[in-house]
């Protein structure tokens, strides 16, 4: 539960204390909630019943993905075009793997002192091992809730490990079609769809 959520369940406790069992005049309580703080529980009081999916919290996104054969150069049109710093990479079996700017400015930093030839003609699976241990996307399922999906990226950062992206599928396989890539920049987008206040 996020810590935000937490925060407003003991202080909506202390409110429902304090009308309970506090004065009364009249028979009434003298202290009653107004009208936003009764909005706020019932929708904290939402969140909680049926929280969020990730999926429907995001704007839509199409998803590029490149394959394993395909060259470096298709895949840096992608990022030069789109902005995309991450490309699912899929092969005729499924997911194999992610593709990430970094990946590629090591590579690049390779080939630089390699001086072997045309650089935008080598296979994405050669740029691929490239990449820093951990550096990978988890696979999750559709039904991926906003606190799950927050919980996924952030913890490897808590940990020091690098969550380069979610890619949300289907049933969280490597055979299913990505359905939308979550990154850490959907952070922002993702913890809004939990705001009670």
């Amino acid at each position: 539960m996020p810590h935000q959520h937490r925060s407003a369940l003991i202080a909506f406790a202390s409110l429902r204390n304090a009308i309970s069992h506090g004065t009364y005049y009249g028979g009434r309580p003298i202290a009653e909630p107004v009208e936003a703080v009764v909005q706020e529980i019932e929708r904290l009081r939402q969140l909680i019943l049926e929280p969020p999916r990730a999926l429907g919290a995001l704007p839509a996104s199409e998803v590029r993905v490149v394959g394993p054969d395909d060259s470096i150069g298709m895949a840096l049109d992608h990022v030069r075009t789109r902005g995309f710093s991450q490309l699912p990479v899929y092969d005729g079996g499924g997911y194999a793997g992610v593709l990430t700017t970094n990946a590629i400015a090591r590579w690049l930093a390779d080939q630089l002192t390699r001086n072997t030839g045309i650089a935008e003609e080598e296979p994405v699976s050669h740029v691929l091992r490239f990449a820093e241990p951990g550096e990978d996307a988890i696979l999750v399922p559709r039904a991926i809730t906003v606190v799950e999906a927050i919980d996924r990226l952030s913890r490897g950062r808590q940990a020091g490990q690098l969550t380069t992206a979610l890619i949300i599928t289907e049933n969280g396989r490597r055979t299913d079609k990505p359905l939308r890539l979550v990154a850490p920049y959907d952070l922002p987008v993702l913890t809004a769809a939990l705001a009670i206040t």
